[in-house]
Parts: C-alpha cells; sequence; structure tokens
C-alpha cells in the first residue's frame, strides 16, 4: 500500500512541477513522446536490417522531417499572410457606388485599418522568431538526451519504491507499454492523415503539397490543436494558388481527413489498444488542456494510461480482465 501513495505522490509532483515550470518540463514531455515516435519506424526496420542502423535510419528520417515543417512554417505563414493582407489593402469600394459616402469612407478606412493591424501582428511573430527556433533545437535535443535516459532509467526505477520493487518496476514497465502501444497506433493514423492532405493537395495543384503532408503528420499528435495548426498554411497556400476556390478545396481537404481519422482510422486502429470511452478522453483534455495549457493537451491520455493502470494494478490488484 505504501508504494501506491509513493507513485501517486509522484505524479501529482510531476504535474505540480509542470505547472510551475512549463516550458522546461514541457521540452522534457515532447522529447520523451517524440523519442517514443521515433523508435516505432525503428522497430519495423528491425525486422529487416540491424536493430542499431534501424535506429540511426528512424531518428534521421523523423527529426528531419521535423526540422523541415518548423523551418518552413513560420516563413511560409508570414510570406503567404504579408501576400493576403496586402492585397487586402489595396482593396476599396468605388466612391461612384450609390452608397453613401460617409460609409464608403468607413468601410474603405475599416479596411485598411484591419489589414494594416494585422501586417503588425505578423512582424511582431517575426520578432518571436528566435525564441521559437530555440525552443525547437531544446526538443531536439532533449530528444536525444532522453532517449538515453530510458535507458539510465530502467536500470535504477527499482529504487523509487519501498516495499515491493518488483512491483513498482512492473507497473512502469506495463504503463510504458501502454503508452507505446497508443503511440505506435497514432503513428499509423498520423502517415495515414498526412498521406491524404499531401496528394490530394498535389491532386488539386495547392502549393507546398509535400510540406502540407508532413506537418499535417507531425501534427496529428496533437489532439484538437493538430488542425487547427495545419489548416493556417494550408488555407494560405490554397488562396495563393486557387483563391477563393482554393480555401474551399482546402476546407473539404481538411475536413475528409479529420472524419476518415475521427470515423475509421481511430476506431479501427486503436480499439484494441485504447479502451477508454470517448467522452472520458475528451473531457479529459479539456481540463488537462485547461489547467496546464498545450502541454496539458498532451500529457492527458498518458496522464488516463497512468490512472487506469493504477486502478488495475495497485486497486484491483491487477485480477482485471482475467475472468473475462
Amino acid at each position: 500500500m505504501l508504494d501506491s501513495f509513493i507513485l501517486l505522490f509522484y505524479f501529482v509532483i510531476f504535474l505540480i512541477i509542470l505547472k510551475i515550470s512549463p516550458f522546461v518540463l514541457g521540452a522534457v514531455v515532447i522529447g520523451f513522446y517524440i523519442s517514443i515516435v521515433l523508435d516505432v519506424p525503428a522497430k519495423y526496420l528491425s525486422r529487416k536490417l540491424n536493430p542499431k542502423l534501424s535506429k540511426v535510419i528512424s531518428y534521421s528520417l523523423l527529426l528531419s522531417l521535423i526540422f523541415y515543417s518548423s523551418i518552413n512554417f513560420f516563413p511560409i505563414i508570414f510570406l503567404e499572410g504579408k501576400k493576403i493582407f496586402s492585397e487586402l489593402t489595396k482593396l476599396s469600394i468605388p466612391n461612384n457606388t450609390t452608397l453613401p459616402k460617409w460609409l464608403l469612407d468607413f468601410i474603405n478606412n475599416s479596411n485598411r485599418q484591419i489589414s494594416n493591424f494585422a501586417l503588425n501582428i505578423f512582424n511582431k511573430i517575426i520578432s518571436f522568431t528566435p525564441s521559437l527556433i530555440t525552443m525547437v533545437i531544446l526538443i531536439t535535443t532533449t530528444t536525444v538526451a532522453v532517449a538515453n535516459l530510458k535507458e539510465y532509467l530502467k536500470k535504477r526505477v527499482k529504487n523509487f519504491f519501498i516495499k515491493d520493487p518488483e512491483k513498482g518496476y512492473n507497473f512502469i514497465k506495463k504503463f510504458y507499454k501502454d503508452f507505446e502501444k497508443f503511440v505506435s497506433g497514432q503513428v499509423i493514423i498520423a502517415m495515414l492523415v498526412g498521406l491524404i492532405v499531401g496528394i490530394l493537395a498535389w491532386v488539386f495543384k495547392i502549393k507546398g503539397a509535400f510540406f502540407l503532408g508532413v506537418i499535417s503528420f507531425i501534427t496529428d499528435f496533437i489532439p484538437f490543436l493538430g488542425v487547427v495548426i495545419v489548416s493556417i498554411p494550408m488555407l494560405m497556400l490554397g488562396y495563393s494558388s486557387l483563391g477563393i476556390k482554393g480555401i474551399i478545396i482546402s476546407i473539404l481537404i481538411l475536413v475528409l481527413a479529420n472524419q476518415l481519422e475521427s470515423w475509421v482510422f481511430a476506431p479501427k486502429i486503436q480499439s484494441e489498444n485504447f479502451n477508454i470511452h470517448w467522452f472520458i478522453l475528451i473531457i479529459s483534455l479539456l481540463i488537462f488542456g485547461d489547467i496546464l495549457g498545450f502541454i496539458g493537451i498532451l500529457i492527458a491520455i498518458p496522464s488516463l494510461l497512468f490512472i487506469k493502470r493504477y486502478w488495475v494494478e495497485y486497486i484491483l490488484g491487477g485480477n482485471y480482465g482475467k475472468n473475462r
């Protein structure tokens, strides 16, 4: 019973530190998450290749995709955004219309003010780019460090428990496998979503189809916010490629990919990996996101898996499902 309280204590302390220092510990969490993502293709490749070579190929490929999408995301947003808002500043309603002069002046002035305001926002965002690049570098470095740290902790995890170190070790091992199983399924889902977005963007001649496919794959690991993040460059590129028609096509592509993920891919792939009611998932994501912000969304599902495994191992004594 003592070890069960110790586990809860560790979990609560983790959440408190995450709240106090979200940037540093958040980078560790993201690095841990990405390290598992990197291990997924490595395991598939190791069936045909040397395990060490498989890891090198997997890490190099996925980290390159993350770096590629990171360094291209903001330049695309800035360039396409400036083009769009520059066009808006040139739009005006002719004075020879039947509308009253005061209304014409109001509409034209409002249009210019909104466009200038948007351009100022983009210029301010540019000033934050060095900090964002620093964060990407920190996460990348942390990912490599966490990968090595896992082996270090594996040999010493029993020292964190007092009464029954072996049971504590088995709990951590099972929880890690639960999370690894979930991430493995999510990698497959993200690949399918990325392929759909990239191929359809290429078919409809939207600029940056490869970039859109890559960023759709990467952001798919972020519940709810992922589709919002990818929609920004996609709508901009859609507009600059095909005008209003491009915006409509981009929305349809995103809706199609999102619906296929929600109703086909996720239920099919994750049904055996992740037996938690969808309503509990949504509420958990909202609560963790509200309390801990963006990083809370990332740890919501791992926290649920932790609580579920804790309930099975320490409350039910590991007997759940044995008689079913």
